[in-house]
């Protein structure tokens, strides 16, 4: 299968990985990955894959320091490299820091993995949690396990700190969608298809909203792929909580219908949802039970 057509800034940028893969590594042979914006060495029977979209969203931001960012991309490399080679036959790779990013799901999903007690997790409200995983190419992730990272040296304040960076790198475009006046109160948010609603790990994202809102922004997260920030009028609960309602029935990865709240610093559940009762209905009403 040939490789994936990509836009002309990235693959120029590939381009120059291969270049600099192949003149640090020449026992290597790389290629472009066909899954996606990688790229994958291989020797005798070791096989990586380099995931380069952490690092172009880090050379983005980096301005004139990009020759520093690819250079240290590619020494960081080398021990992985070698581990690849070390264990040619390894199915579990060490996870690449460069590709950690938070990811949020709904606790129920996290507690029906397999190994979901290997996860590095962040509590969140509505029943949702964050957890470190790797974006994989082909638009495709995986959960990464604390003990898998561990024994390719990774401690999990590494890890802790991998996914804040990446993830804010990642999601970056929220600036340029916040300097415009929101339409009706309220920006939506859906350039990352897996990692969208992992705005609300984003410090200066929770910062920024809650400043344009004179001090709270609300939020929703109905889709892992949207989030919805809305202030003045546009954060009008009975509206917003039925635009809530309406994306989640949309959603294809659903996370949460309810109204998040943001001050800037913490995300909580919205004070209407906290108040929120359930109708007193079907067999709670026969039997008397009410809201109990």
């Amino acid at each position: 299968m040939a490789a994936p057509r990509l836009d002309p800034t990235r693959q120029e940028f590939l381009d120059r990985l291969l270049v600099q893969m192949r003149s640090r590594y020449p026992s290597w042979s790389f290629t472009a990955s066909e899954e996606g914006f990688a790229l994958v060495g291989r020797k005798d029977r070791a096989r990586l894959t380099l995931s380069l979209t952490g690092l172009h969203s880090a050379a983005l931001a980096a301005g004139p320091r990009v020759p520093e960012e690819i250079t240290k991309f590619v020494a960081a490399a080398g021990p992985r490299l070698s581990a690849a080679e070390g264990s040619p036959d390894s199915d579990d790779e060490t996870p690449d820091p460069s590709a950690l990013v938070w990811c949020v799901r709904t606790s129920r999903m996290i507690d029906r993995y397999p190994r979901a007690k290997e996860l590095l997790t962040r509590p969140l409200p509505a029943g949702l949690v964050a957890f470190v995983a790797e974006a994989l190419p082909g638009e495709i992730m995986r959960g990464v396990s604390r003990i898998a990272a561990g024994g390719g040296g990774i401690s999990d304040i590494e890890l802790q700190n991998s996914a804040d960076q990446n993830t804010a790198l990642r999601l970056a475009s929220w600036r340029r969608k916040t300097s415009v006046a929101p339409r009706a109160g309220r920006w939506l948010f859906t350039d990352d298809a897996l990692f969208s609603s992992s705005l609300l790990l984003v410090p200066e994202f929770l910062s920024e909203v809650a400043k344009l809102g004179g001090g709270t922004a609300s939020l929703v997260v109905p889709d892992r792929g949207v989030l919805v920030a809305a202030i003045g009028e546009g954060a009008a609960p009975a509206q917003l909580g039925h635009l809530a309602r309406r994306l989640y029935g949309r959603s294809t990865s659903p996370l949460s219908p309810q109204l998040l709240v943001t001050d800037g610093v913490s995300v909580t559940l919205h004070p209407g949802e906290r108040e929120a009762r359930r109708p007193w209905t079907g067999w709670r009403q026969v039997l008397g039970l009410g809201g109990r």
